[in-house]
């Protein structure tokens, strides 16, 4: 499978999560939608802070989305580029900051589902943050090299 191809699977896959998470969020928010009451059936806590929750979720797990997908159009040129290096830098900043979110709600709401994510959510945005050191070394030998030529 070319390169080519993968990147455009891998966006077409990555909108579709983006359109996911919107309509999931719009389905809460629908006053009388069952699904928003089955959520809140679930949760030890007022319905407002399972809102304010899965809203901040949803805006984290967008914007680490949407930097994906610029990341992404930049694959098959040059994805060396001191761009990405800021969006991987801030894909590891929405990762904390919802692994920070999925822990204050372990002490709200345990479940072990929830001490999952945050675990997960730590460790991606260690992960992201690693990948933005990489990639400023990349940029940094890449201009080295064209300077060089």
């Amino acid at each position: 499978m070319s390169t080519k191809l993968l990147c455009r699977i891998t966006e077409g896959m990555l909108i579709l999560l983006i359109l996911f998470v919107v309509f999931c969020l719009v389905l809460f928010y629908i006053p009388g939608s069952r699904w928003g009451e089955a959520l809140a059936g679930y949760w030890e806590g007022s319905v407002a802070t399972l809102k304010v929750f899965l809203t901040l979720a949803a805006a984290f797990a967008l914007w680490i989305l949407f930097e994906l997908f610029f990341v992404f159009r930049t694959v098959t040129d040059d994805p060396f580029l001191e761009r990405n290096v800021k969006a991987f830098l801030r894909m590891g900043a929405a990762a904390e900051l919802a692994g920070l979110l999925f822990v204050g709600r372990c002490f709200l709401s345990f479940t072990p589902m929830t001490a999952v994510c945050a675990i997960v959510m730590l460790l991606a945005g260690m992960f992201a943050l690693v990948l933005a050191a990489v990639f400023r070394r990349a940029v940094e030998y890449k201009a080295e090299n064209d300077l060089t030529i």
